[in-house]
Formats: structure tokens, sequence, C-alpha cells
């Protein structure tokens, strides 16, 4: 994509941002890098844009645009570190060439986030091996920040109405650390946004959606077997299985799970758990008893000998 001649924005100033790059696409919705031009400086951003050219019809588009809409306005309230920043929404022409907005056929949704610099977390595990107790603490404050903004977004409390909000398509690609360790949630919902239509494909990221998801919902549930998902990633470095059950029986061989006293086994292996109810309600409460499997498997047994090994984590 040519920057000097691909823009979008809304009907009054239809080339406010220039793209640059496309950086990912989930059902018929698509992410670019973007420029905008404030007080005579670029500034990046990331938008989101469902085109009505795409596969879906016009009727889908217009039923869709509603939902978009909401959504939208939903993410706008929600204000804090881990969360993406949502600068505006809109309806407007398609992609065009710069000057060329009233030649475009069609319109598309838009949605206007900031950008967030860093490693997404597959690149940022790719970094460490887990062999010190440093890159351990780490991992482990990772899930934290996750769980603690996972569970402020599912208790109601990010929105004044007291929704909740659902990320929907949550994995290692959908988070980014920054320099400083922050770890922030990108690109809400680019499956649930478009996934109400009912086309023929389920958009979904392999390995980090619960089953309920194949049958088109997306709960705080389904954020936290998708959670369970991503510290499976984190401790072992390895992409987790498809099925609750290869999930559960997968966490359950990670030598911290498995050297855990069987109460707390119990309640780490529940983030898996095949029926949404059967999951954990907090998430932090969770990473609590992961701490507890993690600190105590390094200080006794011969888990510390495969800690030592590389082999927690590696």
């Amino acid at each position: 994509m040519n920057s000097a001649t691909h823009h979008i924005g809304p009907d009054a100033t239809p080339d406010r941002y220039r793209l640059l790059n496309s950086i990912g696409r989930g059902g018929e919705a698509v992410l670019y890098r973007a420029e905008i031009e404030l007080d005579g400086a670029p500034e990046t951003v990331v938008v989101k844009v469902l085109d009505s050219r795409t596969t879906i019809t016009i009727e889908q588009f217009q039923r869709l645009s509603a939902k978009w809409q909401e959504q939208a306005e939903l993410l706008r309230f929600v204000n804090r570190p881990g969360v993406v920043g949502v600068r505006e929404h809109f309806e407007g022409p398609p992609i065009h060439g710069a000057g060329d907005a009233s030649t475009a056929a069609g319109r598309a949704l838009v949605l206007v986030m900031n950008h967030v610099d860093g490693l997404d977390l597959r690149d940022w595990r790719a970094e460490r091996t887990l062999a010190s107790h440093a890159e351990r603490r780490e991992v482990l404050r990772t899930l934290e920040q996750l769980a603690d903004v996972l569970d402020w977004l599912h208790s109601g409390r990010a929105t004044p109405s007291g929704r909740t909000v659902v990320h929907g398509d949550l994995s290692p690609g959908n988070v980014m650390v920054d320099e400083h360790g922050q770890a922030t949630l990108v690109d809400f919902g680019l499956s649930k946004l478009t996934a109400d239509h009912q086309t023929a494909e389920v958009w979904f990221t392999p390995g980090y959606a619960a089953p309920e998801v194949f049958e088109g919902k997306r709960t705080p549930n389904t954020d936290r077997y998708a959670f369970g998902a991503i510290a499976y990633f984190l401790l072992s470095g390895q992409a987790p299985p498809s099925t609750p059950e290869q999930l559960r029986a997968a966490l359950r061989a990670l030598p911290q799970v498995a050297a855990a006293a069987p109460e707390r086994c119990e309640r780490i292996l529940s983030v898996c758990a095949a029926e949404p109810a059967g999951r954990p309600e907090s998430l932090s409460a969770w990473v609590k008893d992961v701490r507890s499997a993690v600190v105590s498997t390094t200080v006794t047994g011969s888990s510390v000998r495969d800690a030592a090994a590389g082999t927690w984590g590696s």
C-alpha cells in the first residue's frame, strides 16, 4: 500500500488518515497502520476498516453498522493502562486515493485506535528462555497485568452503565508489551464485531478459542479460556493445543503445575474447562495460584533441576 495515495476518513474529511500498511485481519475487518497530521507533524495510529465491498452483502453491512457503532462507542469509555485507547469511530467513504473520495463506491466502518509501541506477546516470549528468576518474574507480572485488566473489563467497572466488556479475540497477537513491561490489550473484537452476520466461516485464533466460540458465543468466560491458553503459551513457550481436554493435559504436564497440591492443581486446570461456568470468575485469583505453584516448584524438588536445565518454559 502506497502511503501517498491511500486514505480514509469521515465524510467531512475523507483524507484524514493516510494508510501505511496492513497489519492484521479477521472476518471482513482489516487493520492498518496509519498516520494523521496533528499540528503539522504525523502521528501513528491504527485503523480497523470494514468495507461494504468485501464478501458481505449490502444488507449485512447495514445490519452490522449499528452493532459496530454501539461496540465502538462502548470502547471509548474504556480508559486505563493495559487497554488500547480508542480515538474515534465513523462511517465514511471506503479506502480511496488522495482527493478521490467522491468517486469511491461503497461505504466503510472505521475504528481508530492509538498505536502501541512494543512487541506483541509472541515476539516478546520468543526473546525469553525463562531459565532465570528475572524472566520468570516477568512472565508472572505480565499474567498479573492481563488478569487484572480482564477482571476489570468483565466486572462492569469499565463503563458508566456497568456493562461488561469482552475482548472477543484474545491471543498473543493481540497483546502488546512495551519497553517498560506494560502489557496492553489491543484490537478488541476483531472477530466479535463481524461474527454475527453468520458467514460460513467462523473467525478465531486457533488454540485460544473456547468451544462455545464455534457457536458464535463470546462472553467473559471465553476470554478466560483464552487467558488460560495464553498462560500456557507463556509458561511453556509452545502453542496451546486446540481442545479443552488437550489444553488441560498440557497444563497439568507443566512441572510447576504437576508439583502443586491437588486442590491448587484443580483450580489452575479449571481455566480450560469445557463448560464456561466451570472457569474461574477471578483471573487475578487464578494467577495467585499459578504464582504459588511456580514459586514452590522453583525452590523445591526435582523441578529445580528441570528449571536450571531450561525445561521450565524452554
